[in-house]
C-alpha cells in the first residue's frame, strides 16, 4: 500500500475547483483568475521544493495500537534523515492531530488516516508504505509495524563542497582603536574582502556577521506554524574550515605641503593610508596557512583606499589558494575562469605555465607545480563568471592543452625606489642645465 501525501494534498485542490465549477455553473464560467492559480501552482510546486530531495528509509515502530506503531515508526524515519530533534517536533505535531477512531488495523489504510498524516506533516513524509504488521505477544502484546518510507531531507548546496571561509571583524591595532575613521574603514574593509572572496567562485562564503537575524528566522521555523517540511532546514548550519582574520595596524589621512624650487606656489599632496595583515588560519588546528603584511597608500581623489585595499588583500588570498586559471585559448585571446569584481578591465598579469610537480626536500611534501613565466596578458573583457584577455607579450608558443595561469604584477619596491632616485636625478640635471644657459645667455 503506496500512499502519496502530494497526491492527496493535489485531490484537495481539484475537489475545491470542482465545487467552485458546480457553484458557478460549468467549466466555462470558470474565471481567468482561477485558471491562472491553479498552473501557477502546477509550475511553482516542485519549485518551492528544490532544496527538499527524497529520502527512502526503512523503519520499525511498536505501539499499543496501530496508529500509535505507524507513529512511532514514522518519528524514528524522520529522525534517520533530519534528526530526532525535528523528528520529535514533527511528531507531537502528529500526536495531537492524527485522531484513531477505530482500533482496527484497516484504519492505517483509511482515507481519514492518510489524510490526518498529511496535513499533520504537510509534506515532510511524502509517502509510506507498511511492509508488514504483527502482534508482538512478547510487548504486552504491542503491535509491530515495519515501514518504507519517503521523508524529505533539506539538500545543501553543492558550492557547501568548496572550501569555506568566513570573514571575522578586523582588528585594530591599539593606538587606532578609538578613532571611528579607522573603525569605519575596518568594517568596510571585512565586507569588501568578503565580497571578492564570494565573487571568486572558489570558495562557500559563511556569514558570521548576520547571525543573530538568521536565528531569528530558524526560531520562526521551529516556534510552529509552518509547514511541517520546513523543519528539515534546521540543524544544517555548517563551521568554516578556515577564518580569513584581518589586522588594521595604521590608519589616516597624510597631507605633505611643499613649496616649488623658485616659486612661491605650495603644491599640496594628500595621501590616505594603511598598514593591515592578513592570517588564513586552520579552525580545527589554529594553524596559520597563509600569512601577508603590506602598507598601502592612495591618492584619496583617485581611488577609495577601503577598494584599493580589500582588492589587493583578496587578491593575495585568491592567488596563494586558487590563482586565476585560463580555461580556453583563441589564438591571442585567452577566457580566464574568474570575473566580477576579482578582475579590472586593462589590468596586466603575468602568464605562467605550469610544469611538473615539485616536492620539498625537507618536509617530502608536494609544493605544487613548478610555474614559468611565458608573458604577460592584458584584461579585455569582464563578465560576472569569467573574464577574456590578450596576450601583449610571449616568450614561447603555447597550445590548447598547456596549463596556463595568471599571476598579479607587483610592484617591485627596489625598482620603484630606484625610478624614483633616476627621476630626482633627472630633474636636477634638467635645472643645472638650465642655469648653465642662463648665464651663457
Amino acid at each position: 500500500m503506496m500512499i502519496r501525501v502530494f497526491d492527496i494534498i493535489t485531490a484537495r485542490f481539484f475537489a475545491i475547483m470542482y465545487r467552485v465549477l458546480v457553484r458557478r455553473g460549468g467549466i466555462t464560467k470558470l474565471p481567468v483568475s482561477v485558471i491562472a492559480v491553479a498552473l501557477t501552482m502546477a509550475v511553482l510546486l516542485p519549485q518551492a521544493s528544490a532544496s527538499i530531495k527524497l529520502v527512502e528509509v526503512r523503519a520499525e515502530g511498536l505501539g499499543p495500537t496501530q496508529r500509535d506503531a505507524i507513529l512511532d515508526g514514522l518519528k524514528i524515519a524522520i529522525g534517520q534523515i533530519n534528526g530526532m530533534d525535528i523528528s520529535a517536533q514533527t511528531i507531537s505535531r502528529l500526536s495531537t492531530q492524527v485522531i484513531d477512531t477505530d482500533q482496527y488495523s484497516e484504519f492505517a489504510s483509511s482515507s481519514e488516516f492518510i489524510e490526518d498524516i498529511a496535513t499533520a506533516t504537510s509534506g515532510q513524509i511524502e509517502s509510506f508504505e507498511i511492509v508488514s504488521s504483527r502482534l508482538r505477544p512478547d510487548f504486552d502484546n504491542y503491535i509491530e509495524v515495519v515501514l518504507k518510507v519517503k521523508v524529505a531531507k533539506y539538500a545543501a548546496s553543492k558550492q557547501l563542497n568548496r572550501l569555506r571561509m568566513s570573514v571575522i571583524d578586523p582588528y585594530l591595532d591599539n593606538s587606532i582603536a578609538a578613532d571611528p575613521e579607522a573603525i569605519r574603514f575596518a568594517r568596510s574593509l571585512r565586507r569588501k574582502v568578503e565580497d571578492y572572496l564570494t565573487q571568486t567562485r572558489r570558495f562557500a562564503m559563511l556569514d558570521r556577521q548576520m547571525l543573530a537575524d538568521t536565528q531569528d528566522e530558524l526560531n520562526l521555523i521551529a516556534g510552529g506554524g509552518m509547514a511541517t517540511a520546513e523543519l528539515a532546514r534546521l540543524g544544517q548550519r555548517v563551521g568554516s574550515d578556515y577564518l580569513v582574520i584581518l589586522t588594521v595596524y595604521q590608519h589616516g589621512r597624510v597631507i605633505n605641503d611643499r613649496q616649488l624650487l623658485g616659486t612661491t606656489t605650495i603644491k599640496r599632496e594628500v595621501r590616505d593610508i594603511a598598514e593591515v595583515s592578513v592570517r588564513i588560519v586552520d579552525v580545527a588546528t589554529s594553524q596559520i596557512k597563509y600569512a601577508k603584511s603590506r602598507s598601502f597608500q592612495v591618492n584619496p581623489a583617485e581611488t577609495a583606499l577601503d577598494e584599493h585595499v580589500s582588492f589587493h588583500l583578496g587578491q593575495f588570498i585568491s592567488n596563494a589558494i586558487y590563482p586565476a586559471r585560463v580555461v580556453a585559448i583563441n589564438g591571442k585571446s585567452l577566457t580566464i575562469g574568474q570575473g566580477g569584481e576579482t578582475m579590472k578591465l586593462a589590468g596586466e598579469y603575468h602568464l605562467v605555465i605550469l610544469g611538473e610537480r615539485l616536492a620539498d626536500p625537507y618536509t617530502k611534501e608536494s609544493i605544487g607545480r613548478k610555474e614559468t613565466t611565458i608573458g604577460k596578458v592584458r584584461i579585455t573583457d569582464v563578465q560576472s563568471k569569467q573574464s577574456m584577455a590578450e596576450i601583449i607579450a610571449l616568450d614561447m608558443n603555447i597550445n590548447a592543452e598547456a596549463a596556463l595561469l595568471l599571476r598579479p604584477i607587483y610592484p617591485d619596491p627596489l625598482a620603484e625606489a630606484a625610478d624614483a632616485d633616476q627621476k630626482m636625478n633627472d630633474a636636477k640635471a634638467k635645472i643645472e642645465d638650465q642655469k648653465s644657459n642662463f648665464f651663457e645667455e
